[in-house]
């Protein structure tokens, strides 16, 4: 599936930049920032656009939402030149606006865009990638802060996106304590999930062809309508060739392959914690080697993600991987109903702050609904 990333903000110019890392053939990207020293840091993205460069002096815009959403507007025509050349030599099949959920420049300026995007290019969708920021450590003004643009911008992008798809930075804390090591741990999240996207984006199109193909139809019909929720869920486990884990059962695996799958669906596995019964729809990846991916095995896997989510019929693929050494599942989860994360969020900034900020009139409400195309 050919995508144009737009890392917006720090944290979606890091995923951004993971991404470029794993496959330049399908990708393209371009990285979207007030601040300038976020910028220089992107080594594998070549085309970066500094916004508000005059009224902020590359500065940014000190997790001010609103004050982000100001400078996106302004910048519009400066954004949309640089996508729309983009597009037309590159031809993505979707775009996907990364960007972190607690800051200002990504969090405003993203559903602006998104909104630009979408009465522009009426045949691609925009999807969100929003990152749940952690707050471990935080004083208690800036946790309010960050906890309180998270659930105001998730708010904002429910109504601007053909799906939003969640990482909860929370699901990866350590008690690592040094600023050094807390930097590498979150490349290393970066990283992870650059893979985990860069196979369920390109499962349809490598070689060996799989048994059954993932296609770009595929993934879309899975992310599917405007204000949908999604989380990506993981699971492998190691195959030594003669141990017991290809012994007994049906085919070879079948039993362990239920098991790997009904774990890729536990919230400790998703990238967004969440009850998955009652989702819209759920898309199943098994990876592996050719010689591992029984036909049988992964029926019954699918018809287990069936059960554990309530979808009638889950699309699935095959990804044959002869480098590997892992048996895994990939999940995608959309339409969820479960957001009692964000209402433990909501309950935490009222312990902080005493109520939740004012829903009065923000810079949203001066935006256009977008088409639904």
């Amino acid at each position: 599936m050919r995508v144009l990333w737009i890392g917006f903000g720090q944290a979606g110019g890091k995923i951004a930049n993971a991404l470029m890392g794993m496959n330049r053939r399908i990708y393209s990207s371009i990285a979207i920032n007030t601040e300038e020293a976020d910028l220089s840091g992107l080594g594998n993205i070549r085309r970066q656009i500094l916004i508000g460069k005059y009224a902020l002096k590359g500065r940014g815009v000190g997790s001010d939402i609103d004050l982000g959403a100001s400078i996106a507007e302004k910048a519009l025509s400066q954004m949309m030149d640089n996508i729309d050349e983009v597009v037309r030599k590159r031809d993505p099949e979707a775009i996907w606006i990364a960007a972190g959920l607690g800051g200002g420049t990504g969090a405003g300026g993203s559903f602006v865009l998104a909104n630009e995007l979408k009465r522009n290019y009426k045949q691609i969708p925009v999807y969100g990638l929003g990152v749940v920021p952690s707050v471990a450590g935080m004083p208690a003004d800036k946790e309010a802060l960050n906890l309180a643009n998270t659930i105001k911008s998730f708010e904002l992008w429910n109504h601007y996106f053909n799906n939003i798809m969640l990482v909860d930075n929370q699901q990866y804390e350590s008690n690592l304590v040094t600023r050094e090591s807390v930097e590498r741990m979150f490349q290393r999240v970066n990283e992870n999930l650059a893979q985990t996207l860069t196979t369920i984006l390109t499962a349809g199109e490598i070689r060996p062809p799989p048994q059954e193909v993932f296609s770009s139809s595929e993934i879309k019909a899975t992310l599917g309508l405007i204000g949908d929720v999604s989380t990506i869920g993981y699971c492998g486990e190691e195959v030594r060739v003669k141990s017991q884990f290809w012994r007994g059962g049906m085919e070879p695996g079948t039993h362990e392959l239920e098991s790997i799958i009904e774990r890729s669906v536990e919230k400790s596995a998703l990238t967004f914690p969440a009850d998955v019964s009652g989702a819209r729809s759920a898309s199943l990846i098994v990876h592996g080697r050719p010689d591992h991916l029984y036909t049988q095995a992964i029926s019954k896997g699918k018809a287990r993600l069936e059960q554990l989510t309530t979808v009638g019929k889950v699309r699935y693929g095959d990804y044959p991987d002869r480098r590997t050494k892992h048996l895994s599942a990939i999940t995608i989860i959309s339409g969820l109903t479960d957001f009692s994360r964000l209402d433990d969020m909501k309950r935490r900034v009222q312990e902080l702050n005493g109520s939740m900020p004012s829903s009065r009139h923000t810079f949203a409400d001066g935006l256009a609904e977008p088409s639904v195309g």
